[in-house]
């Protein structure tokens, strides 16, 4: 919605497309590549596996093609603030005992999100990391992971998931295994089933970033570009939320979480 909006403030064309697997990176650096023959402009990218769409990327950049990123140093401070929270949550209790739901091992979101919770974990003398599960984008794959960190390691207190999907498992897990009152959830995005899981309990936490202002701010950039503009900066940084039972109803926050056009 926030590229769409753009496209139609700038009067610039805008095509999207994603793998359906978030994991992809053979078919995210197939689009590159057919970008690149299609004689873009410019390519906005939110790249799956950044070692493993560097050479896709860097012949798009040989061709001419400029390139914006999407969501990467961004993510190490919301891990912190995922953190941040997770110590909140914890303040009555004697130890911190975390797991940790994440998505792709080499997907660079998921890698700064737990650099920046990691970062500020080790610096919190009751507070550890119990164990890690990887697990596929999708809601079976989430939940079973989290089923099986929670089953495994009856300390944890704190389960956190790293993207929506994980977020999503975390809920299920700890609504499954009728945890609500033992283990805090804390997610990163949001949509409707992460909302409505934070309402009712299973979620204490949300992480939310802001997808429609990384989309129309991309779009304008990359407008400015096509027009022979120099930017002036080379790294924007949007804002981050922490979402939580308290504050999920005020208009701001509302506006975060079911942003439109």
């Amino acid at each position: 919605n926030g590229a769409l909006s753009a496209a139609t403030e700038y009067n610039v064309n805008v095509t999207f497309e994603g793998p359906e697997n978030e994991e992809d990176y053979n078919a995210q650096n197939k689009m590159i590549e057919n970008a690149v023959s299609n004689n873009v402009g410019v390519i906005i990218l939110s790249a799956i596996d950044f070692e493993k769409n560097a050479d896709a990327v860097q012949k798009a950049i040989d061709s001419g093609i400029k390139v914006i990123t999407v969501d990467s140093d961004v993510d190490i401070e919301a891990g912190k603030k995922a953190a941040k929270q997770a110590v909140d949550l914890c303040k009555e209790q004697k130890s911190i005992n975390i797991g940790i739901v994440n998505y792709g091992a080499n997907t660079e979101n998921g890698k700064q999100r737990l650099k920046g919770f990691t970062d500020y974990i080790n610096k919190i003398d009751n507070a550890k990391i119990v164990d890690t599960v990887n697990v596929e984008s999708n809601k079976e794959s989430a939940t079973a992971g989290a089923k099986k960190l929670l089953k495994k390691h009856k300390q944890i207190n704190v389960l956190i998931g790293f993207n929506e999907w994980s977020t999503i498992g975390v809920a299920y897990a700890i609504k499954e295994l009728n945890l609500n009152n033992k283990v805090f959830g804390i997610g990163f995005d949001s949509n409707v089933n992460c909302v409505n899981m934070l309402e009712s309990g299973e979620i204490d936490t949300l992480i939310v970033q802001n997808p429609f202002s990384m989309g129309y701010t991309s779009v304008s950039k990359a407008s400015e570009i096509l027009s022979g503009k120099k930017s002036q900066t080379s790294t924007i940084e949007t804002d981050t939320y922490v979402v939580t039972r308290k504050n999920m109803f005020s208009p701001d926050i509302q506006k975060i979480l079911f942003s439109f056009s």
